[in-house]
């Protein structure tokens, strides 16, 4: 009997150990982000290359905050206030982003490949040279926005406005480079011919197409 009492004294603080990391680990796969970055950007209103991705975070009020670099990949963000923000080469792949209020804000740079883009509000956003493959944006508002240099392929931008948004230099869903002057349509760049174009929705519609369609 003392040899059995004996030998769970030893196991007893192995199993322990044992139990404690599965914990953390558990813990580390269900948030994925750090806490104390969260508090930083809820105290003072920046994060720049903070850690956020598979936050949970609906309908947050994030306007104007100082996210740029930040990792918001698989982050959870519908109906979330962005408007003013600063995400320039900020990370936000596969972000569920659904009715966010996006407008006037900064995403220069940013990756967003298959983000969840539906029905939000992009107008007057800076998406230069943003990466955008695979995302949707259906519905989403698009006027105004700056997509120069940024690359939509795959995109599906069905429904989306995209009245006097700059398309210039970027490529469109249908992988092909949109021409200079390419306000509110994607024209076809100096390797087509001057009568094709591929139309995003239109000056003053909410048109367009599916990803990978002609126009």
């Amino acid at each position: 009997m003392g040899k059995v009492r004996r030998e769970m004294a030893v196991t007893a603080p192995w199993v322990l150990g044992v139990v404690l990391g599965a914990l953390c680990l558990t813990s580390g796969l269900s948030y994925g982000f750090k806490e104390e970055d969260l508090d930083k950007l809820t105290a003072s209103g920046q994060c720049p290359f903070c850690d956020l991705s598979n936050a949970d975070l609906p309908a947050r009020d994030l306007s104007g905050k100082r996210l740029a670099g930040a990792r918001l990949s698989d982050a959870n963000l519908p109906d979330a206030q962005l408007s003013h923000a600063n995400l320039r080469n900020a990370n936000l792949s596969r972000a569920r982003l659904t009715n966010a209020n996006l407008s006037d804000a900064d995403l220069t740079g940013a990756d967003l490949p298959d983000a969840r883009l539906q029905n939000a509000n992009l107008s007057g956003a800076n998406l230069s040279n943003a990466n955008l493959p695979k995302a949707d944006l259906s519905g989403a508002n698009l006027s105004r926005a700056r997509f120069t240099g940024a690359d939509l392929t795959g995109a599906n931008v069905a429904g989306a406005d995209l009245t006097s948004a700059d398309l210039s230099g970027a490529t469109w869903s249908d992988g092909k480079k949109c021409g200079p002057g390419s306000l509110g349509e994607c024209k076809m760049g100096s390797s087509g011919s001057g009568s094709e174009r591929r139309r995003g929705g239109g000056r003053g519609s909410r048109g367009g197409s599916p990803a990978g369609s002609s126009f």
